[in-house]
């Protein structure tokens, strides 16, 4: 099920669920207010919440780490590229590489991170970007919790035919704490929540 609309106009207090995936890009007029959060931009209306979230975190004994946040256009572009020539130099065609590309690192106008609301966080302990990351002990904390900070754990495992982006169990997309509760009782992606 690919949610391929564009979710009409919202009020501003509504403007956190702002949808951004490979059918719905950026706004073009988005502006970003950054702040430094752990040495990671993020927009200032999430940073309060993500200090609240990694310092919880850490007094719980864990360790998370903010191994990327805001992006702009020519970042996720290098990004993007880089991975394609990888793809390619392992005999995709450039088609396929494309596609496959898309998939794991976002076209650009098409990254959450753009947004200035995501974050992705691993524990110290293990920093790859894999699968394995969810049985780290910061991960399992923030599976688990960030939902009550407004953050919600944006490219669950099995959903990917909804947001069109594989698994990432580093994957944090701030939605505020009303939306995020919700989005996590009822185990749905945003695409799901807008569509209710």
């Amino acid at each position: 099920m690919c949610i391929r609309y564009r979710p009409r106009p919202q009020p501003e207090q509504d403007i956190l669920l702002t949808l951004v995936n490979p059918w719905n890009k950026l706004p073009a007029d988005w502006k970003v207010d950054l702040v430094t959060v752990d040495g990671a931009e993020v927009d200032r209306r999430c940073a309060a919440d993500l200090e609240k979230m990694l310092r919880d975190c850490r007094a719980a004994g864990l360790d998370p780490l903010i191994c990327s946040a805001y992006r702009s256009y020519e970042y996720q572009q290098r990004l993007y590229e880089n991975k394609q020539a990888r793809l390619r130099e392992n005999g995709m065609s450039r088609e396929a590489a494309a596609l496959q590309a898309g998939r794991e690192v976002a076209v650009p106008g098409t990254s959450e991170h753009q947004l200035g609301w995501t974050v992705d966080i691993v524990d110290v302990s293990y920093q790859i970007l894999d699968d394995a990351q969810e049985n780290t002990p910061a991960q399992k904390w923030l599976m688990a919790n960030s939902w009550r900070y407004g953050f919600i754990h944006r490219y669950p495992t099995g959903k990917s035919d909804v947001t069109g982006i594989i698994y990432e169990p580093w994957h944090y997309r701030y939605v505020g704490r009303d939306a995020a509760r919700e989005m996590y009782r009822k185990n749905l992606t945003l695409e799901e929540y807008l569509q209710q």
